[in-house]
């Protein structure tokens, strides 16, 4: 009797093991069939090649290479050995600037990714390893073009504006696999980013007590300037502000490093809030580069599927046609 009761339980527990592989089976068979390369893919290496490319627009060579931290001109020790601007002649570094910017630019339009990735990676690693004129934005674009570009070489779009074709997507699972992995790992990056500078925070008094944001505003290198002085000085004169600014970044930073455990609609509502925050970051304290990676990174984090700026476009629309609906049903009324 216990024999067959044993043998009873053993096909129970393999049938559950049946039906969490056919299960695990159905799951791997969407993703092979769902589009991973998205507009919003597109979009999000557009504002990574715009970042480095507003920097090499915006400043000269004798900017971008200066004399620092004890280095002479460039830093080209290591890694940074193989960067453009160490195999490059002093008397070139003006050509290798609008060489990197054409790089940049045809990344940014969205021209073969499969073409572009690699040489736009080498633009940007190139650019926060080497140059002296950097910053945390820079560092976080050459990561993420890196860590795209597996997901760049099986793209075969001509202009990463479109969608994947299904023929594609039926032919090339492993192509597939490969940059859905590509993702995950992307995400699980962008996300520790931000729970790490959420815990970081947590260790800084200043942070805990709701004044950080009070001593960052107000500093006279990371402040903003011009006509937003005063106005962030009233501001942060007053606790409510200041309380709610800095509660508010941890808060968000938290939220933003779970993200990838909360539901789509969570996400959704996560990103344009992420995106204010960066352009609030980039209006007082002029991080502009910075800001165009973290939003990349952010629709990347939150909102990889779809397209993003064809939605907007739809929506766009329904307001205009709501507009007109209602001018017309007016003129309906009027008197003639």
């Amino acid at each position: 009797m216990g024999q067959h009761r044993t043998g009873e339980t053993g096909c129970v527990g393999d049938f559950r093991g049946r039906r969490v592989l056919r299960g695990a089976d159905r799951g791997v068979a969407r993703a092979l069939t769902r589009d991973v390369w998205t507009a919003n893919l597109g979009l999000a290496r557009t504002l990574i090649a715009l970042s480095g490319l507003g920097t090499l627009l915006a400043s000269s060579v004798s900017t971008l290479i200066r004399p620092a931290a004890g280095v002479n001109e460039l830093f080209c020790a290591g890694p940074a050995a193989i960067s453009s601007w160490c195999i490059t002649p002093p008397a070139a570094y003006e050509l290798m600037r609008w060489v990197s910017i054409l790089v940049l630019l045809v990344a940014a339009l969205g021209w073969r990714p499969r073409y572009t990735a690699i040489p736009m990676w080498w633009v940007l690693f190139s650019n926060q390893a080497s140059l002296t004129v950097v910053d945390g934005g820079d560092q976080i674009s050459a990561v993420l073009a890196l860590l795209l570009v597996p997901m760049s070489l099986t793209d075969n779009r001509r202009w990463h504006w479109a969608s994947a074709e299904s023929a594609y997507l039926d032919s090339r699972p492993y192509a597939t696999i490969t940059a859905h992995v590509t993702l995950v790992v992307i995400r699980v990056q962008v996300a520790y980013i931000y729970i790490n500078a959420c815990l970081a925070k947590l260790g800084v008094p200043e942070w805990l007590d709701g004044s950080a944001v009070y001593y960052w505003l107000r500093d006279p290198m990371f402040g903003p300037a011009g006509a937003l002085r005063p106005l962030t000085e009233w501001l942060m004169a007053k606790p409510v502000p200041v309380a709610a600014a800095t509660w508010g970044t941890l808060l968000l930073e938290f939220a933003l490093g779970i993200a990838i455990f909360l539901p789509t609609r969570a996400r959704r509502i996560l990103l344009p809030i992420g995106v204010a925050l960066h352009l609030g970051i980039a209006i007082t304290m002029g991080l502009w580069s910075f800001a165009f990676t973290m939003w990349a990174a952010l629709l990347l984090l939150l909102w990889p599927d779809g397209n993003f700026a064809q939605m907007g476009s739809r929506w766009l629309q329904r307001i205009a046609a709501r507009r007109h609906t209602a001018s017309a049903a007016e003129d309906t009324r009027s008197p003639i």
